[in-house]
């Protein structure tokens, strides 16, 4: 029943994607690695996925010197159904704030980390504080925000959230890496491709990127503010 009512939601989404409604209803039915991985996956096979993303994201952040202590304030943009949340809280995390679309995704992972801070709302639309965060941490969402506009205003958000010397781990969906993405965006209202150009248009020619790896379809990558 719940694959069935997948199909469902993503066939409405063909012909009108309104983000809020799309994402709560989708982990409203599938609050697990499948509402937020690949549907026609199980959820089994979807945390094998996750956890081959974890041991990149860790590799990295050892490479980059990125360390995690119970004062390090980190900000999660679209933490889903909390698996990144699971991550740094599993790193001795005590300073971490959540943000989400989902209003299911704010409200069910405030019962699992009552300790941890967490903000519903649109990211291009609801206010962070700025330079507050030594962490900005953006997996797998930013493909998500098809409105230019909205990219800009998210980004912008984002990275005035950040201290001066903070990083921010960020993936990328870019359209030179694969060859059939203008075959998949033909069906796909949810997602769309920017190149790095785009990301640093915003956070400015200082920004230093200190990673950039295959990750999946995308790139991940930890950029330092200066």
């Amino acid at each position: 029943m719940g694959l069935f009512n997948d199909v469902k939601i993503y066939f409405k989404m063909m012909f009108s994607y309104k983000p809020k409604t799309f994402w709560n209803e989708l982990l409203t039915n599938s609050f697990d690695l499948r509402g937020v991985g690949h549907y026609r996956m199980s959820n089994e096979e979807n945390l094998k996925m996750y956890e081959e993303k974890k041991a990149i994201i860790a590799a990295e952040m050892k490479k980059s010197g990125v360390t995690i202590t119970k004062d390090t304030a980190i900000i999660e943009i679209g933490m889903g159904v909390g698996y990144w949340t699971d991550y740094f809280n599993s790193l001795g995390a005590e300073n971490y704030t959540g943000n989400d679309i989902a209003e299911i995704a704010v409200t069910e992972l405030s019962k699992k980390y009552p300790q941890y801070s967490f903000i519903q709302g649109d990211i291009s639309e609801v206010k962070l504080p700025e330079n507050k965060f030594d962490l900005g941490v953006m997996i797998d969402v930013t493909q998500h925000i098809t409105d230019d506009d909205r990219f800009n205003k998210a980004m912008d958000n984002l990275w005035k959230s950040l201290k001066s010397g903070a990083l921010l781990m960020i993936t990328m969906w870019d359209p030179k890496k694969n060859v059939y993405l203008s075959n998949k965006l033909r069906l796909n209202r949810i997602e769309k491709p920017r190149g790095l150009d785009r990301y640093l248009a915003i956070y400015g020619n200082n920004a230093e990127v200190l990673t950039k790896v295959d990750f999946n379809d995308k790139y991940f990558m930890i950029i330092r503010k200066p």
